[in-house]
């Protein structure tokens, strides 16, 4: 009885192996939204986004809650505060941030490992029945998008600058499903996006 109780327990939390000892106990969101950061000046000699990729960021900012409903959590790919390396991934979140009021995460596992950032983020309780927003540097999207349960992203092109890729879970299953929207087409109306949002925590 005790080592029943004690098995019980143990299960009740999140990061074990439970359901036979072979499936990790997911925290799943309902809902991920994947981006990589707004447009940037390949002239350009800083590390900023261009003037019309923040413009961009400020129109997401109204027209992700209207699509896909109020971010529970919003996560960037880590920047050097040296160097500024990579801050186009955090000035693109920061318009969402502040018209949500949900504080910016900065993702420092991303600069090694983008992988596991993604497979961290399905065990964290925080998350669960939520909507996460991410914003990322390109060429580590798919390795985020693997370590988050779609092992078949392709590559972002190096002026795709549009794309905003939807996951959704269900069923406590770790392997979403996958919808892909460009973000123009949202934003002037084209592509619908009307009741999109699945029922999220508050």
């Amino acid at each position: 009885m005790r080592a029943h109780a004690a098995l019980l327990s143990v299960c009740g939390l999140v990061l074990v192996l439970c359901a036979g000892g072979d499936r990790p106990v997911w925290s799943l969101p309902a809902q991920v939204l994947l981006m990589r950061h707004g447009h940037k000046d390949p002239s350009a000699t800083s590390y900023n986004l261009s003037p019309a990729g923040f413009q961009r960021a400020i129109a997401l900012a109204n027209v992700i809650p209207a699509c896909f409903g109020a971010p529970t959590q919003i996560t960037t790919y880590a920047l050097d505060d040296e160097t500024s390396k990579n801050a186009r991934s955090y000035q693109t979140a920061v318009p969402l941030g502040v018209a949500s009021g949900v504080n910016i995460r900065i993702d420092r596992t991303s600069l090694q490992d983008s992988r596991r950032s993604g497979e961290q983020m399905l065990l964290d309780p925080s998350l669960q029945g939520g909507l996460l927003v991410l914003f990322w540097e390109h060429r580590h999207l798919p390795l985020l998008a693997a370590g988050l349960g779609w092992a078949g992203m392709p590559p972002i092109a190096d002026d795709d600058f549009d794309t905003l890729y939807r996951l959704t879970y269900a069923n406590n299953s770790a392997t979403p499903l996958v919808r892909r929207y460009s973000q123009v087409a949202l934003l002037d109306g084209s592509q619908r996006c009307s009741a999109l949002t699945p029922r999220i925590r508050p």
